[in-house]
């Protein structure tokens, strides 16, 4: 019984996590954005 218990809370936990994970999730970068930002870093340029 005591694992059951175990077992729930740590499914809620997961789900919980899960949700949070999907609510903050950003866009993906853009390749464009990506090879900008490479570049100013290779580049020593600070924004």
């Amino acid at each position: 019984m005591v694992t059951y218990g175990c077992l729930a809370i740590l499914f809620l936990f997961v789900m919980i996590k899960a949700i949070s994970f999907q609510l903050h999730r950003r866009k993906p970068v853009s390749r464009e954005d990506a090879d900008r930002t490479l570049y100013t870093i290779l580049n020593g340029e600070r924004d």
